[in-house]
């Protein structure tokens, strides 16, 4: 004989076994008894009515009572409680209302024809309430499937128009989760590309299987949906997710390809230029040279010499615009920020780059001091001032004005000449680009750097410079920068430099 030794775990888990099964076993019971005592209601009331009636109708027609009473259970609840009741319905009128009463016997024929139907009664109309339910159970299955299905549906197609908006991969995402919270009633829903699950707590992990990559829905437990609902969304929605994920790749690829090509283009175009512009001053040095060594005279020699040094400085200044420019591209002009007084750095500008045009000098003597590097901006309204000499008809001044409004110091150069086209205006500001040439101003064409030098400095320097110009108007650049409160010692130095 051996003896068996049972531990605490396998008596409770032979405890939550039998837990298990009563539970099953529970409402199966229920369901009996409540059967039962509809049952026993249904025949107590068709006795009660039988009671009720006998003494004023005969007894024998009271049995339809009866029949409805088996019509009712058959209806409510089937074939075989139909049944049970047919005949105990059949045994208590014959007990309590026919001959010989209180004795379960059968005195006529026509006791037998009324259990019979009682019965066919029962199973007939048991058997069509059966088909009815089943029907109506199955109607009722295929509309909640068809509901589930258009909440999956409507899901696929929200999660669609996310995708649709346009907008970043993540983005996306996390407008896909918010959408999928909202339509299975859970507090929170997130959509990840990641290469392993790794869920927060009290969150489910759904696979998208989407192809681009892994795909992961993390929804909270308060999910309404069932698991297997989610999981047949999840596969649509993993390929929505690779239409997202390839619709960005392309767009990446494309922009790549649009960016390389207006390089090439862009490239192209700055090579053209600066050879067209390097040629010309070569050319004039070649040439000059040349002649220089052939013998020439005195008067010829010293002209030669003018050429050959003019050209030399176009040339120097070229190089100096093409380094200031690949510099300002390039996020390293890295000025020297100190106390600047605007007045002197364009009074300076404008004694350099005059020459025998006329200006007229308007800006105010007390304007308020700026922090700026003063090399970088006398530079700035140097190119401003001679391209508005240069696009200036002979003899036309061009004005210098200005003053402090709403917080800032701006200056404005202006010339007379026949402005810029609207069609160029955006453009002004791009390197090598020339907006105006000899043709329509009547002054010569530069190299298409100056403007874009002044817009890399002044915006270096925590300014702005704008284009206010009109068809036959002339031209107006306008650089402001912001008012900077000094400290004292600064008003002290300013106070006794005055």
């Amino acid at each position: 004989m051996r003896d068996w030794q049972v531990g605490p775990g396998a008596l409770r888990a032979g405890r939550g076994v039998l837990a298990g099964r009563r539970e099953l076993e529970v409402p199966g019971l229920r369901r009996t008894t409540l059967v039962c005592a509809e049952i026993v209601l249904a025949v107590a009331l068709a006795t009660g009515g039988v009671a009720a009636l006998q003494s004023s109708t005969p007894v024998e027609g009271l049995a339809i009572l009866y029949l409805l009473a088996v019509l009712a259970v058959a209806i409510r609840r089937g074939q075989v409680p139909a049944l049970a009741t047919a005949v105990l319905s059949e045994l208590t009128f014959n007990y309590f209302f026919l001959p010989p009463r209180h004795q379960l016997a059968i005195a006529h024929s026509q006791d037998v024809v009324e259990l019979a139907v009682l019965l066919i009664a029962a199973v007939v109309v048991g058997r069509l309430a059966a088909v009815a339910r089943e029907r109506a159970a199955e109607a009722e299955s295929r509309a909640g499937l068809a509901a589930n299905r258009e909440r999956e549906a409507t899901l696929l197609a929200e999660v669609a128009s996310a995708i649709l908006a346009g907008e970043s991969v993540d983005t996306q995402l996390e407008g896909i989760g918010k959408r999928i919270a909202v339509a299975t009633g859970a507090g929170q829903a997130r959509v990840v590309l990641e290469p392993v699950p790794a869920p927060r707590a009290e969150e489910l992990t759904v696979p998208l299987h989407a192809r681009a990559g892994n795909a992961w829905l993390y929804l909270t437990h308060d999910v309404a949906w069932e698991r297997e609902a989610i999981e047949r969304v999840a596969e649509p929605i993993g390929r929505l997710i690779d239409v997202a994920v390839e619709r960005e790749r392309i767009s990446e690829r494309s922009a790549e390809n649009e960016a390389a090509r207006r390089a090439e283009v862009a490239k192209t175009a700055i090579l053209h230029a600066i050879s067209h512009d390097l040629r010309s001053p070569l050319t004039a040095i070649t040439t000059a040279g040349s002649a220089l060594a052939l013998g020439v005279s005195d008067a010829e020699r010293a002209e030669l010499i003018d050429v050959i040094e003019a050209e030399s400085a176009r040339l120097a200044k070229l190089v100096d615009d093409l380094l200031d420019l690949s510099r300002i591209e390039s996020g390293a002009v890295a000025p020297q920020a100190d106390w600047c007084d605007l007045h002197d750095v364009v009074a300076s500008a404008a004694a350099h780059a005059s020459g025998e045009h006329p200006i007229e000098f308007g800006l105010p003597p007390e304007l308020p001091l700026v922090r700026a590097d003063a090399a970088q901006l006398e530079r700035v309204f140097s190119n401003l001032i001679e391209n508005a000499i240069k696009f200036s008809p002979p003899g036309t001044p061009v004005r210098i004005t200005g003053g402090a409004s709403a917080g800032r110091v701006a200056v404005r150069v202006a010339d007379r000449g026949s402005g810029i086209p609207r069609r160029y205006r955006s453009h002004v500001f791009e390197p090598f680009f020339r907006a105006r040439g000899p043709g329509e101003t009547g002054g010569a064409g530069g190299s298409g750097l100056g403007l874009a030098i002044c817009r890399g400095f002044v915006e270096a320097n925590g300014g702005r410079i704008v284009l206010q110009t009109g068809r036959d108007t002339g031209t107006i650049f306008t650089v402001s920068f912001p008012v900077a409160s000094r400290p004292a010692a600064a008003e002290v130095l300013g106070g006794a430099a005055t």
